[in-house]
């Protein structure tokens, strides 16, 4: 019901985005730069492809991957795979040597338990980041998502060493009511 009530989810209807979270990777690329034209992109936790599609747009070559399907998109292949799966990382290597950026809007399956399901995203959020550690260029660009809670310090802690410029950001798409934080790393500094 509160869809009906949400600028974001109608402006993406109109525009013919998958998702309301087009906006917000809008929003996150417009006051921090991740995405460039040319960049080969690693979009995890993609489906239903809002993000993927403001990739393309950006004039980025994307790659995907979602555990549930998605849709065709132009300029987009898409994995069908768990981001938690180890294997992973060696279907993406030969599909690219290095991807410029790793952006992952993973989200899991909410249970309604608040430390249950912040717990569960920062595993996803820890799963998108080995990904990047293992596919991301030098220099190259991380945008996650986390829920806040008791352990959003420790994650930030941990990623911290990584990146030349690091900081969590809520973009003005985000819903009011909403637990999710995004961390941006610029300036990945390579395994360590």
């Amino acid at each position: 019901m509160r869809d009906k009530r949400d600028h974001y989810y109608w402006e993406a209807k109109k525009l013919g985005y998958r998702s309301r979270a087009a906006f917000k990777l809008k929003q996150m690329n417009r006051d921090f730069r991740l995405i460039r034209k040319g960049d080969i992109v690693l979009d995890l936790g993609a489906s239903p492809g809002g993000w993927s599609q403001v990739a393309v747009e950006l004039g980025a070559e994307v790659i995907a991957v979602d555990i549930n399907p998605m849709e065709k998109l132009e300029g987009v292949t898409f994995i069908q795979a768990d981001i938690t799966d180890e294997s992973l990382v060696d279907t993406l290597l030969e599909l690219s040597d290095y991807y410029d950026v790793v952006i992952s809007d993973a989200s899991p399956k909410i249970s309604g338990v608040w430390t249950v399901d912040h717990l569960r995203s920062v595993d996803l959020a820890k799963a998108s980041f080995r990904i990047a550690q293992q596919v991301l260029r030098l220099g190259g660009n991380f945008l996650v998502k986390v829920f806040q809670g008791e352990e959003i310090q420790n994650f930030y802690n941990e990623l911290k060493p990584h990146f030349s410029f690091k900081k969590f950001h809520s973009p003005k798409a985000s819903r009011k009511s909403s637990a999710e934080i995004y961390f941006i790393g610029k300036g990945f500094k390579g395994l360590r």
